[in-house]
């Protein structure tokens, strides 16, 4: 899943680039993005290969 995960976390620079802003609020809400959705992704891959029998 590298091509979602460079689509996912390719965002914030996309985001720095569109909405130039400079607040510890936004880069922490895009942080916090960027974790939960690695989490996610690491449990759907938990989920993908723990059923494939």
């Amino acid at each position: 899943m590298p091509e979602i995960s460079f689509c996912l976390f390719d965002l914030k620079q996309l985001f720095s680039v569109f909405f130039p802003k400079h607040d510890r609020e936004y880069e922490r809400k895009i942080d916090e993005y960027e974790r939960q959705a690695q989490e996610n992704m690491a449990e759907i891959r938990m989920k993908l290969f723990s059923n494939a029998e």
